[in-house]
């Protein structure tokens, strides 16, 4: 297999409070803008609701305000034309030059007005002053001309007439003695427009009048124009000014009471909510603002904590790393008698053999010679390699993650540990799970926690007993069980063995499992102790696949 290892250094010190940075920006940035985001979101829209609520009223008491106004005109100019009535006689208005100079005087004061005529009961022209011919027209079957005089006052719809040019009129009729005569005046489009639309002023919309079957009586802005037919069909009186509210307009529209005519008022909803529009740009400058600085703040105040803590991380590890190596060399010096035990025989088996080499030297004996010579060869060798593992498996070790295969660690330091345990007459059972997978894992971390747990169910046991290591695969992590022959342990041993400063009734060593479960929780696994079915404790040690993915950090240094 390919080495795949890298060192602890390019990988940032492991990445022990980079999960948390991330977890304190989510929260402290939950926390910052959840109550901007209710509190602003709320003033913003009870704000924005009042605005619009307000704009509405004054909208609508516009309107209506408006709607008073035309109805006023043309009330007005009715009382006009009853008063010249009232003030003349049928003869008096009819004589030479009079009806011009009463339609003079009217517009000096009253421009508004484009003609006047006086009609007889049989609806003849009987006087007439304006710019049209009409003086040999007679109205008598005309709608208009019914209308007054079955009402005594009236205001047509616009309609084209003889002068065959839209236009709308105003009449009153006067009875005199048996007889009745009709006062009638044109209004001119123009100024009557004028005075519809001022309700929009400099505001983008329109205002015009429509009448009951929805043609236009006066001009709109754009859309159309006198007499034809708007695109709103009225569907029947009704009291006060409705809203109709679309998605670029809001339209309002209200009866006149003078006559059957609809006051249109359409007006664009983006003018119309300027103040509401700067109120929320306001608002969002703000909300984004606000959230950049906050957003900053805890970014420059999370990493700097997160840095902090990295560095007193890295300074806990080297202390920690002295402790581990302390505590691992106390445990090697355990096994220092067995190996140097084995050293002195190796080298008393040289001893002996140089001596008997040395007596035995001549040509008669060369054959013997050189079985000696191969025999002190072997022990040399023997004893070489026994100090070269001695060494290295006491030697310092560097972090490194690599590609590891359990069953070879454990094998190595069960090789390490035999004559120890040879020593104490502990015999060792392998129950390995075949093909297990590779993992990718730290190799001294790993062994220095089987050397621990293996090293302890020696101690507990003491002489005479049994060692038990198996080994399987469980959703995806490896799990190695090490169990012993010894007493078990009590409720309160299980809940603070692996506290450094515990030491359990049957001997567990406290400090060493306080390691072991630091380097494995360092290295993403776990351990957990349990008591077996009849006699001693089961020590089990989950390894993920991947321990940089699979990382928890520990607290056993803090």
């Amino acid at each position: 297999m390919p080495d795949r290892s890298f060192t602890i250094s390019a990988i940032r010190d492991f990445p022990y409070y980079r999960k948390v940075w991330k977890k304190v920006v989510a929260i402290l940035a939950a926390s910052a803008f959840l109550p901007l985001v209710v509190i602003g979101g709320g003033m913003y829209f009870y704000l924005a609701g009042t605005i619009k609520y307000k704009t509405m009223a004054a909208l609508q008491a516009e309107v209506i305000s408006h709607k008073r106004d035309i109805d006023s005109f043309l009330t007005e100019r009715l009382r006009d034309l009853k008063l010249i009535s009232g003030n003349n006689s049928l003869s008096k208005m009819i004589s030479k030059g009079k009806i011009e100079q009463v339609l003079s005087t009217l517009q000096k004061d009253l421009p508004c007005f484009l003609d006047l005529g006086i009609i007889g009961p049989n609806g003849d022209h009987l006087s007439y002053k304006g710019p049209y011919d009409l003086m040999t027209k007679n109205y008598r079957d005309t709608l208009w001309f019914k209308a007054v005089m079955n009402q005594g006052v009236y205001v047509s719809d616009v309609f084209k007439g003889f002068r065959n040019d839209p236009h709308f009129i105003i009449a009153v009729r006067q009875n005199e003695g048996e007889n009745s005569w009709i006062v009638r005046a044109t209004i001119m489009s123009g100024l009557f427009d004028n005075i519809v639309t001022r309700v929009v002023g400099n505001k983008k919309g329109d205002a015009y009048l429509i009448n009951s079957k929805g043609d236009f009586q006066t001009n709109p802005r754009k859309g159309g124009d006198l007499m034809m037919k708007s695109q709103i069909s009225p569907l029947g009186r009704f009291k006060g000014a409705q809203v109709d509210e679309k998605e670029s307009t809001l339209t309002l529209t209200i009866w006149l009471e003078t006559v059957p005519w609809l006051c249109v008022v359409s007006v664009d909803k983006r003018a119309l909510f300027e103040d509401l529009r700067k109120v929320r740009n306001i608002v969002l400058f703000v909300f984004f603002l606000g959230g950049f600085l906050i957003i900053l703040a805890i970014l420059l105040t999370t990493d700097s904590l997160v840095s902090m803590l990295e560095e007193k991380r890295k300074n806990n590890r080297r202390m920690d790393n002295r402790l581990r190596r302390t505590v691992f060399l106390a445990s090697s010096m355990k096994l220092s008698r067995g190996v140097f035990s084995d050293l002195n025989d190796i080298l008393s088996n040289i001893h002996v053999t140089a001596t008997l080499m040395k007596e035995q030297t001549g040509p008669e004996n060369s054959n013997q010679t050189d079985v000696m010579a191969e025999q002190i060869f072997s022990e040399s060798i023997r004893g070489r390699n026994l100090i070269d593992k001695f060494i290295k498996f006491t030697g310092p070790k560097d972090t490194v993650i690599m590609d590891v295969y359990v069953h070879t660690i454990l094998n190595r330091v069960i090789d390490f540990l035999k004559t120890h345990l040879i020593e104490k007459n502990i015999q060792i059972r392998l129950n390995f799970q075949d093909r297990l997978p590779y993992v990718r894992s730290d190799t001294a971390a790993l062994c220095h926690i089987f050397l621990n747990l293996l090293l302890n169910a020696a101690d507990v046991i003491g002489t005479n007993g049994n060692i038990c290591v198996s080994t399987f695969l469980k959703e995806n992590i490896i799990v190695i069980l090490i169990s012993d022959d010894g007493p078990v342990l009590n409720n309160v041993d299980k809940n603070y063995i692996f506290d450094s400063q515990y030491l359990t009734d049957r001997g567990d060593w406290g400090l060493g499992l306080a390691i072991s479960r630091f380097n494995i929780e360092r290295i993403g696994g776990k351990i957990s102790v349990r008591n077996g079915e009849e006699q001693g404790a089961i020590f089990e040690v989950r390894v993920p696949r991947n321990f940089m993915e699979e990382f928890s950090g520990s607290n056993l240094v803090i």
